[in-house]
């Protein structure tokens, strides 16, 4: 074992765990001090459940951050581990079971006994990333994690001639000025984690953008901008596209959702087809749409698996 000690992480530990975490090799999820910095500006946020592990010298091996979030509609059983690297010349030294020891801990002294790696509030990942090697699998199903469903995140093209060209059917729009009516709409129709990180989204600068006929609300979409002030999950992972160095000109949509009695009649694609072109008009030349599962459905737009997840979970 490494000669080596758990100590708590901060704010301003970005630096140092940015290049952990480019030095674990998470390919495809390019983690920077913003986005360090951003997690522990989030509301669920838990200066207890964050972790390193440093050599002698000060030298940072290792990291985890754990989550135990206190939302009406999330699981009081549950936690989770929200980010997890160990350098790669130091696997194999207990680093990484002294750190996963310790959020286990810390989990169950606060009444957890469920944990799930990503998928929690405010989240940085919703699983476990497709390009993990074999030892993370190993490290997680030695320690009762079984893996789960398959999600992705998708890469919208809003190009110049890309963006599919349905329309809203007659007497439908898509309207920007009514946040307060959209926010309501979503409490209805889409109780629990939807209203409740849709509103937070919105607090933060995202627009809450709302599907309207006749006056009455059918549907709504959150739309990122990348000037937005807390850029959320869809553009966490931004730093690369598909091709190498990205294009600072992306935005992200969704959550969006269409009322229940309004579905059936191709609504919320052409919701999603307006979404786009009003991203668009502002700016950004693609969007990331984060964590669904609804491949087929984007598909149909355009918009194409850029990086994929497997949920996992287990007991404490």
């Amino acid at each position: 074992m490494s000669d080596f000690r758990i100590v708590p992480l901060g704010p301003d530990d970005g630096e140092e765990v940015a290049a952990v975490w480019r030095d674990a090799r998470v390919a495809g999820h390019p983690l920077g001090p913003a986005a360090w910095r951003a997690w522990w500006a989030s509301t669920v946020a838990d200066p207890a459940l964050a972790w390193g592990a440093r050599d002698p010298r000060g030298r940072l091996l290792g990291f985890l951050l754990a989550r135990a979030p206190a939302r009406p509609w999330a699981p009081q059983d549950l936690g989770h581990v929200a980010l997890f690297a160990v350098a790669e010349t130091e696997r194999g030294h207990g680093v990484g079971a002294a750190l996963w020891d310790a959020a286990a801990a810390a989990l169950r002294a606060r009444g957890r006994r469920r944990v799930r790696l990503g998928a929690e509030p405010e989240r940085l990942l919703p699983g476990v990333p497709l390009t993990a090697p074999e030892a993370t699998w190993r490290f997680l199903r030695a320690r009762g994690v079984c893996p789960g469903g398959l999600e992705a995140d998708l890469w919208l093209d809003l190009a110049d001639g890309a963006i599919d060209g349905r329309s809203l059917p007659a007497g439908a729009e898509l309207v920007d000025d009514d946040p307060a009516a959209a926010l309501a709409f979503v409490e209805r129709a889409f109780p629990g984690r939807w209203s409740d990180e849709v509103a937070r989204a919105a607090a933060a600068g995202a627009a809450v953008l709302g599907l309207r006929r006749a006056g009455v609300t059918l549907g709504f979409c959150l739309a990122q901008r990348p000037t937005d002030a807390a850029p959320g999950p869809a553009l966490t992972w931004t730093a690369l596209g598909p091709w190498g160095p990205l294009d600072p000109r992306v935005g992200g949509l969704g959550p969006l959702g269409i009322d229940a009695a309004a579905r059936g009649g191709g609504l919320g694609l052409a919701l999603v087809a307006a979404a786009a072109r009003w991203l668009r008009a502002r700016g950004p030349r693609a969007a990331v749409i984060d964590w669904t599962t609804l491949t087929a459905f984007y598909g149909r737009l355009g918009a194409r698996a850029w990086r994929a997840y497997q949920r996992a979970e287990g007991e404490l």
